[in-house]
């Protein structure tokens, strides 16, 4: 992949009395990034929720949360268990840990599972945890993705995790399907996993598997070519947000990132609100929309560990450095 990048010092935080400046700014960023900052619309028809919807994001959040403590080599092949109860429905269902996504010496990992009460292959990606991951999360150049769509760029930082474990996560998906050969596959992700996640259902979808992608907090990704070739790729993607959120605001829309379309927003309720019914869910389309999580004021991060669970419950300190 080619990269390009600018050598401005951006500031991705910002509040509604800079926001003018800054979209200026922007601007001119987005065309020198190839970025775009049109009509975001997608021409798709009026998404809806329902209990089954719902009751699977509600399971595969699970995985995301099982991430934060079953993403390591020596666990494969035993089932995934969590602390703090954070995936109940996984321990039930004695669901096994298939393969690691990753090594130990990259920031990027993850882990497959099958689940064989519900007949589902899981990738699933792990969020921020390391001082690194958040230095990832803070890059703003940007990658070409014309391997997927002509135009297509996307979040260098996300990139580099993507390609970390691209390789192993292809041959685990191939393993896993060519013994269950039946089950369904989905991939999914919390916080920066969501960003790889959104990545590899991209990629994995390109290479001829069926999927959904189940993000959770997920930060946008690329531009508008990317945001639409993967919204309307076969599959659908259950792209989560939760009430004034800010991990979903980044990398900022006046640079031309934009997210894949619809968004599902958990929209009543308080920080750490975790019981929510089809009637709490707010359903917006396009790649840039503020009916939803984009219209809230950026606040504290308490809501981006909240979906449906305490997400992060068994995740441990934040470590220096991962890298030798």
């Amino acid at each position: 992949m080619k990269s390009t990048s600018c050598g401005l010092a951006v500031v991705l935080l910002y509040t509604s009395a800079t926001a003018f400046s800054l979209s200026s700014l922007g601007s001119s960023l987005g065309s020198l990034l190839g970025l775009s900052d049109d009509d975001d619309d997608v021409t798709a028809s009026a998404a809806t929720l329902n209990d089954a919807e719902l009751a699977n994001m509600k399971y595969f959040v699970e995985f995301a949360a099982a991430s934060y403590c079953n993403s390591d080599a020596t666990l494969v092949g035993q089932n995934v268990l969590c602390t703090k109860d954070s995936c109940p429905t996984l321990t039930a269902n004695s669901v096994l840990n298939f393969a690691y996504l990753g090594d130990a010496h990259q920031d990027a990992d993850g882990f497959v599972a099958i689940d064989d009460t519900t007949q589902t292959i899981v990738v699933t990606y792990k969020g921020t945890t390391s001082i690194t991951d958040f230095v990832t999360d803070a890059l703003f150049s940007t990658e070409s993705c014309d391997d997927l769509v002509s135009g297509c760029q996307v979040h260098t930082g996300f990139s580099l995790a993507w390609s970390e474990v691209q390789s192993s996560t292809l041959t685990a998906v191939s393993s896993a399907l060519s013994q269950r050969l039946t089950y369904s596959l989905v991939v999914t992700g919390h916080s920066l996993g969501g960003s790889i996640a959104t990545l590899a259902g991209a990629y994995l979808r390109a290479a001829g598997y069926a999927l959904d992608i189940y993000s959770y907090g997920s930060p946008r990704v690329g531009n508008e070519e990317f945001a639409e070739f993967v919204t309307t790729q076969a599959g659908t993607h259950y792209r989560v947000t939760h009430l004034a959120d800010p991990g979903p605001r980044y990398p900022t829309h006046i640079l031309g990132y934009r997210h894949t379309s619809p968004e599902y927003w958990l929209s009543t309720g308080e920080a750490k609100t975790v019981d929510y019914s089809v009637g709490d869910v707010v359903v917006c389309e396009g790649t840039y929309n503020d009916d939803c999580n984009g219209g809230t004021e950026i606040g504290a991060w308490t809501p981006h560990g909240y979906y449906f669970t305490k997400v992060g419950a068994c995740k441990g300190d934040l470590t220096l450095w991962k890298r030798d």
